[in-house]
């Protein structure tokens, strides 16, 4: 392509020579290969697939073509097939130097030829090259694979890979791969854009998703975008309102045949249905009452907490037999409905018998009672009340015949 952009500019009386008529086309074939190259990606726009004859032989060799269809290649000029072109060795298996036993890739190259000459009476002895037409046309070249990978090496053409044809011990095709083995053997074009943006001249409706009314038209509607055979997007995907994956089904917060409960309030857009299972491999994340939360620390909120503790309460030796300790207690539950304590004495450290004379276990009192109060942040007080009698008298001063209590409690937090 040239590196300056020119068209004609036609004035009456103008003497135009055969050059002029050229440039005219050039310009406008460039500029559409230029179209071609930069918005699009180079590959097959449809068919040409690689297939078996139907009147092929039921035993080797069999016959194979490459079906109709169209190409850009990577220098943006479009390779066209209008009908079968048959891959035997009347026209491609015949090259020199390719070996049986051997895979080789096949490729679409881009050719233009000179054809049809002057009408009698009209041919210049003098002149040479007085060809009329230039011919589009193609060639299939058969290219030994450098590596596995798919990103292969295109031949100097510049073509495009339509797939790998294995050849026997008689250079016959025994044989292919093509996307029914593996995507990577071919390549399908595509769009260089920032964005697509479709029409929309249709109302806009879209799926509710408490109804079975998300159908694929027979004939795609304006603002609708058919991607086949898959989309692969390398940065976000944005949807505003709903999205169906496999066939649609219906929701209706009325039907519970296996009492399954759905919320009374269905949001009427931001909704995913999945026809069949969700394979995740990573984290789930879901946003309840303005907090973001994993699905398992969401599944625990649901569900009661036990927290298990002790604490160990020092009794002061004096006349007090009453006295109030303080526990803290966290609850991972950020709302909580209800709560229980259960409190028992695992363990009790009595005085020396000698220390009190008139020390009798069997006279002695020991209680404890809790009480549970909010302290915010997921903080609860477990407060605990004792009481040891009764008082003695220990080297004249008042004593208890108990000097430590450790006290177990278990804690039912429910949302």
């Amino acid at each position: 392509m040239s590196n300056q952009i020119e068209r004609l500019r036609y004035y009456d009386g103008e003497y135009l020579r055969s050059y002029d008529f050229t440039a005219e086309q050039a310009y406008h074939i460039e500029m559409r290969r230029r179209l071609n190259h930069r918005l699009h990606l180079h590959g097959i726009v449809y068919g040409l697939e690689i297939q078996q004859d139907q009147d092929s032989p039921p035993q080797p060799p069999y016959f194979y073509s490459i079906l109709p269809g169209m190409a850009i290649d990577h220098s943006g000029r479009e390779i066209f097939v209008p009908a079968p072109y048959p891959l035997s060795s009347v026209n491609v298996l015949n090259r020199p130097g390719l070996e049986g036993l051997k895979a080789y890739e096949v490729w679409l190259c881009y050719r233009e030829t000179q054809t049809g000459l002057p009408a009698a009476g009209y041919r210049d002895c003098n002149e040479k090259n007085q060809q009329t037409r230039w011919r589009e046309n193609f060639q299939v070249v058969l290219v030994l694979p450098q590596s596995d990978a798919p990103t292969h090496t295109a031949p100097e053409c510049g073509g495009v890979r339509l797939g790998t044809i294995t050849l026997d011990a008689d250079k016959q095709i025994s044989g292919i791969s093509d996307r029914v083995s593996s995507d990577k053997y071919r390549t399908y074009v595509g769009i260089r854009a920032q964005r697509l943006i479709a029409p929309n001249e249709e109302k806009d409706t879209f799926f509710d998703i408490k109804a079975l009314n998300t159908k694929i038209p027979d004939e795609l509607l304006p603002g609708y975008l058919d991607v086949h055979p898959g989309v692969f997007s390398h940065g976000n995907l944005v949807v505003k309102k709903n999205v169906v994956i496999g066939d649609d089904f219906k929701l209706d917060k009325n039907d519970k045949p296996n009492g399954e409960k759905l919320p009374g309030d269905i949001p009427a857009t931001g909704n995913l249905k999945i026809t069949s299972d969700l394979f995740l491999n990573g984290d789930f994340y879901g946003a309840v009452g303005g907090k973001w939360f994993l699905l398992k620390d969401y599944i625990q909120m649901l569900m009661p907490e036990t927290v298990v503790g002790s604490y160990t309460i020092h009794i002061l030796q004096s006349s007090a037999t009453t006295g109030h300790e303080d526990v803290e207690v966290p609850t991972k539950l950020s709302n909580v409905t209800n709560k229980k304590v259960v409190l028992s004495i695992s363990e009790i450290d009595w005085q020396l018998a000698e220390n009190l004379p008139s020390f009798n276990k069997g006279a002695v009192t020991i209680s404890v009672d809790p009480t549970l109060s909010d302290k915010g942040g997921g903080k609860y007080n477990l407060g605990i009340d004792w009481t040891v009698s009764p008082s003695a008298t220990l080297s004249g001063s008042p004593a208890l015949p108990v000097l430590k209590l450790v006290v177990s409690y278990v804690v039912v937090f429910t949302p």
